[in-house]
């Protein structure tokens, strides 16, 4: 008797060639994709000629938003079979999630590191990539076609001027779109770094050029008493950015006009601490393209003004930009550029805290003994410091700013030395205890990091009481750089997520995030 041959039970799964995979199949590629080899079903496939001139492709491309380059990427009508978000994010190394909120715009990817990995993998030709100064020259959208690039000019005070006055114009024309569009394309690596060197030259005499009318003790009272009321709105955006863009341009222009005199120093130096103030709202706004010209212009005009402290607190800036988009080793030699400028001129306090940032880096790069070497450097300079003979810019960095830098940096390191993690906690309660309560922000974001602490000493139920603790006050502040760090929390508890703790914690920062 012949024996019954049984039909073979589909369980409704799909290949990505658009076959159904039989159920005693557990792999996600049908029989006849794995007997074709693996490579084509886990890797993208190879592409045809003219793939990237696709119109939904350019104007990914137009707009720099490696989301809907993705997005256009699976949907090309060029592709023999369908690739899914799940088959996409297995090539790019994250979950299906994650990447449906990159393509739906939700999350802006903006990380250097990211945005050069994801290229990688899908085989973007070099010569398309917006992101990359180091590579060949890219079209600017025409709307920020009249952003001047702050590198290139004379570092003497009447090239600073000018530049200072035609960035804040171009900026303050551009339309919404533009500004966000612009973010990615920012200068690293020797295009970054041999620029600013030209802050350790001798700065031309200002007398030669210019033929206006000097500036009044009056005129620089007024200046620094508008930076003053705008230095409050620091953690803005939107108006309050505006607000000192048109502040410096009106000073820019007023500089270009003005003869060599303390006084023209002096509002030089009030133009650098707008600059940073600039640099600083649009970093927290995600916009890295305007934040490193800012950073530049305030370095330039802290060098106008003869402060190179000043400039090496805008370097130190600077190189937390660079930290903040995974290039550790460009924002150290922006740091060591700083601490060798002011070998001579620098406070114990300013000194302090070049040794911090020097420290970030190491963490970053998980070179544990340099970093206790330079946070031995930097607390020894801080116990030396004495607050009256400290710049009032350099007021911030006090000892709950170093004890939070610390404790942070030391998380930051227990990603590849779990046993600085106890001592991460240690520091960042002793920022906590320390902190004015009214630096609301700041204290936010000690929360946050000890909350990523816990999650790297395997307490994922006490750091979702940390998190859940700060969101209210996470949507009054409305500030970019918090909401990113609560990011970071959602990918590092990404392996907890069958606790229902942390589900809901999640839930909720999308929640923030999303409002």
């Amino acid at each position: 008797m012949e024996p019954v041959r049984l039909r073979q039970a589909s369980t409704g799964r799909t290949c990505p060639c658009g076959a159904r995979i039989a159920a005693d199949n557990s792999d996600r590629l049908c029989t006849a994709c794995r007997r074709a080899g693996r490579a084509g079903g886990f890797g993208p496939p190879q592409l045809a000629d003219g793939f990237w001139d696709h119109p939904a492709l350019a104007e990914a491309f137009a707009d720099q938003d490696m989301g809907a380059l993705i997005g256009a990427y699976r949907h090309h009508p060029q592709h023999p079979h369908r690739i899914t978000q799940d088959r996409m994010a297995g090539w790019l190394g994250i979950s299906q999630a994650q990447l449906s909120r990159y393509e739906n715009g939700e999350n802006p990817i903006d990380r250097i590191d990211k945005l050069r990995a994801f290229a990688e993998v899908l085989g973007v030709p070099p010569e398309r990539l917006w992101f990359d100064r180091t590579g060949p020259p890219r079209p600017r959208d025409p709307e920020g076609s009249s952003a001047q690039d702050v590198f290139s000019p004379s570092w003497d005070a009447l090239s600073t001027a000018r530049s200072a006055e035609e960035v804040t114009r171009s900026d303050l024309t551009l339309s919404r779109r533009a500004a966000l569009t612009a973010g990615a394309a920012i200068a690293v690596g020797p295009s970054l770094v041999e620029p600013m060197q030209h802050w350790l030259t001798p700065l031309q005499p200002l007398a030669k050029w210019a033929a206006g009318g000097a500036i009044s003790g009056d005129e620089l009272a007024a200046m620094r008493t508008v930076v003053d009321g705008l230095r409050g709105w620091s953690g803005g955006g939107g108006v309050a950015r505006k607000a000192v863009l048109g502040q410096l341009n009106e000073l820019a222009e007023r500089l270009r006009r003005a003869p060599d005199s303390p006084n023209t120093q002096q509002a030089f130096q009030v133009g650098a601490e707008l600059a940073k103030m600039a640099a600083s709202m649009s970093f927290d706004a995600g916009l890295h393209d305007s934040a490193q010209r800012y950073y530049v212009l305030a370095v330039r005009m802290s060098k106008a003004s003869r402060n190179e402290p000043f400039g090496a607190l805008c370097l130190a800036s600077m190189a937390r930009q660079m930290f903040d988009l995974g290039r550790p080793e460009d924002g150290l030699e922006l740091v060591q550029l700083g601490q060798y400028g002011t070998r001579r001129t620098a406070t114990p306090g300013l000194r302090a805290l070049l040794h911090t940032r020097e420290a970030w880096a190491y963490a970053l790069l998980g070179r544990v003994n340099e970093f206790h070497r330079a946070v031995g450097h930097a607390q020894e300079c801080f116990a030396a410091r004495d607050g009256a003979s400290e710049p009032r810019w350099n007021a911030s960095f006090d000892e709950a700013e170093m004890e939070g830098v610390i404790g942070a940096r030391l998380r930051d390191l227990a990603r590849h030395d779990p046993t600085q993690a106890p001592l991460a906690e240690r520091h960042i309660r002793r920022a906590l205890a320390l902190r004015d309560p009214s630096k609301v922000r700041s204290r936010v974001f000690d929360v946050i990091g000890l909350a990523r602490t816990r999650l790297a000493t395997g307490e994922p139920e006490a750091a979702c009481e940390l998190i859940q603790s700060v969101l209210p006050m996470v949507v009054r502040l409305r500030s970019g750089r918090v909401r990113r760090k609560l990011q970071d929390f959602v990918t590092e508890s990404a392996h907890y997520r069958q606790i229902n703790a942390v589900r809901e914690v999640q839930d909720a920062i999308r929640a923030v995030r999303t409002a």
